[in-house]
């Protein structure tokens, strides 16, 4: 019992550690809106499948190696899902972590100033917790958060599609927004056109 709990020491706070960083990159991607670049993405999400293989060999080999202190949770959930439950935990995890939380991170070492047009529409989502009433676009969706959330009064003003300039930067690894604004004269032109379809 000794040896196995020397053993798992040191994996223990490896694990920790690891999982606490793509945490706290998690969070940063969160309230950061970034669009990651094909070549980013392609990149990161290889390496956050080699993550996932690392992080899940450890947590097996922990569960392995204290499998006598694992009697009563056994006992209680079935077996695969504790082996299960850690590895897919990590994998999505990494996934937004590294992908849109390393990459933002990442960006602003080297990057320029970048304007992108969009063109987006008003979406409402009956939720009782986060943004019920948001804009959502072709290149918004690619970003994490997904959408631009805006107040229901906003909302109401709107007409149903809105051309929008996403000012922010531009590097290797994405494009960061730092602001938005509307762009007036496209979005009549683009719901005249609309009004006027057959």
């Amino acid at each position: 019992l000794i040896q196995a709990k020397s053993q798992l020491r040191p994996y223990r706070w490896y694990l920790i550690g690891i999982v606490l960083s793509l945490l706290a990159l998690l969070f940063y991607a969160l309230f950061n809106q970034f669009i990651a670049s094909d070549n980013w993405y392609t990149l990161s999400f290889n390496a956050n499948i080699a993550l996932t293989i690392l992080l899940s060999s450890m947590y097996v080999y922990m569960l392995w190696i204290s499998s006598d202190q694992l009697g009563a949770v056994y006992n209680r959930y079935y077996k695969w899902m504790v082996y299960l439950s850690g590895p897919c935990i990590f994998y999505f995890l990494g996934y937004v972590a590294l992908i849109y939380g390393l990459g933002n991170a990442l960006h602003h070492i080297s990057n320029q100033p970048q304007t992108i047009h969009d063109v987006v529409q008003k979406e409402f989502v009956d939720t009782r917790k986060g943004c019920k009433t948001r804009l959502v676009g072709t290149y918004l969706k690619d970003a994490m958060p997904p959408n631009i959330c805006i107040s229901q009064t906003h909302f109401d003003e709107l007409p149903p599609i809105v051309a929008i300039d996403l000012i922010g930067e531009q590097s290797y690894f994405g494009f960061n927004v730092s602001r938005y604004e509307y762009d007036w004269i496209k979005t009549a032109t683009l719901n005249s056109f609309e009004e006027t379809a057959p």
